[in-house]
């Protein structure tokens, strides 16, 4: 987008509404707002066209906005609560706590809350708009290879260090002893609880949930087929305020406290305790890591036997015979670099082919686990290429297609709706012919 000269003299004309959208508006703040994101993100220069692409993007979120709500797009108020909560969890783990999050804030977490609510709901409204716009959009492997043929050969991308990466994860066994000790000192601060003392003080001491713990046992709103069976099945039956019995579920021992039920979803706090692992059990399973290392390392067992017969289904990704995946094209084949720290230290010392040997960490719910990682392939960075990167090219050009159909609508929507510039300041050049008072 081409730029336009701005002068000292309007910048200081340009505070307050800068457009309007239908019944929306385009405030200063909302620009220099987007503006400071885009900047501490970097790769981008603060330059006059940028500013008017950041003008013209803040034009287009309000004219879905104001679509979505002409065509009532569903939006339910769980779920804005439940993006809330998400985002207050993830800001509360960055502070340590709710008092050094609050003294961020320079607010309470009810007050932010409020404060926030209205800016999430044009948010997701906006999410919906462009979903409804794009859900029909589908790409096929003719369009896939016209996209990547349009690619000028000088700027066809060169693809990082892939590599296709597998682990096969053995659980440590848990005695009867451990549980029983467990239950027993969960049974002992429920009682605590039903004599008076704080739910949330308790939580925030003695949980082992480390996520909720910090929030005092809080978990963010869910529904059915969201949790674990058992712990979905209690919460479902605990009514307003009341407090459940210690009960199991695969990750351990809870208590749990019913804080909200609205229809088909609840928001609850819970206490977990973990049943820890003896010596013994411990040796056990090193003992078990250490046989299936030596039977893989041998060639008597094949990786994906190996994975499907002594792997959980509880950890990895157990039908794919373990293998990680790259989350945005679902490929076996990761970028080398986006590896968790540990394993990429791991797998740039291995060879293809190659098992590691069994090394004990800590699973995603804080369990303690024996790993054995495999490296099928390690691809060298190369120039993007349809045979090797389809994957990868495919969400490329899947993600142009959509922008096509959304540039499409905004043509058309720009034309039949309201818009208003309130302000000579940002008279982009593509802006010029987008006034529309009619």
């Amino acid at each position: 987008m081409a730029g336009v000269a701005f002068s000292q003299g309007e910048a200081k004309h340009v505070d307050g509404i800068m457009a309007v959208v239908g019944d929306k508006y385009v405030l200063r703040s909302d620009l220099e707002t987007e503006k400071a994101q885009i900047l501490r993100m970097g790769g981008v220069a603060d330059t006059q066209a940028y500013v008017c692409a950041m003008f013209e993007k803040l034009i287009v979120k309000q004219m879905m906005l104001n679509q979505a709500e002409l065509d009532s797009l569903p939006l339910e108020e769980s779920r804005i609560e439940a993006e809330i909560e998400n985002r207050l969890r993830y800001f509360q783990q960055q502070a340590g706590s709710q008092e050094e999050l609050e003294r961020y804030l320079g607010k309470t977490v009810a007050e932010y809350k409020e404060e926030i609510r209205p800016k999430m709901r044009e948010q997701l409204l906006i999410q919906e708009m462009e979903q409804k716009l794009t859900a029909s959009v589908k790409i096929s492997p003719q369009e896939v290879r016209e996209y990547f043929m349009k690619i000028p050969k000088d700027s066809i991308p060169v693809i990082p260090a892939e590599v296709e990466v597998a682990q096969l994860i053995i659980e440590v066994p848990i005695s009867q002893e451990s549980k029983d000790f467990a239950r027993e000192q969960l049974e002992k601060l429920r009682a605590r609880i039903v004599k008076g003392e704080s739910f949330e003080k308790l939580a925030r001491i003695y949980s082992e949930d480390p996520g909720s713990g910090k929030m005092g046992g809080l978990l963010p709103e869910f529904g059915r087929g969201e949790m674990v069976p058992e712990f979905e099945r209690m919460a479902f039956k605990l009514k307003q305020d009341s407090l459940s019995p210690v009960f199991e579920s695969s990750f351990g021992y809870h208590v749990m406290q019913m804080i909200q039920r609205k229809g088909e979803r609840v928001i609850v706090k819970h206490i977990l305790i973990r049943p820890q692992s003896t010596s013994s059990d411990l040796g056990e399973a090193a003992a078990r890591a250490d046989s299936i290392y030596k039977e893989l390392k041998a060639g008597n067992m094949k990786w994906c036997d190996a994975v499907k017969r002594y792997q959980n289904d509880n950890f990895g990704d157990r039908g794919n015979c373990g293998f990680l995946k790259d989350e945005t094209t679902g490929s076996q084949k990761i970028i080398f670099e986006t590896l968790p720290t540990e394993v990429k230290l791991l797998v740039e010392k291995m060879a293809v082919g190659a098992y590691s040997q069994p090394r004990i960490t800590a699973s995603q719910d804080g369990t303690q686990v024996f790993r054995i990682f495999y490296l099928k392939d390690f691809i060298a960075p190369h120039e993007a290429s349809l045979t090797q990167d389809y994957g990868r090219i495919q969400v490329e050009a899947e993600a142009s297609k959509k922008q096509e159909v959304v540039e499409t609508w905004v043509e058309g929507a720009r034309k039949r709706m309201y818009i208003r510039f309130m302000t000579e300041f940002y008279l982009c050049p593509d802006l010029q012919t987008w006034e529309n008072r009619n």
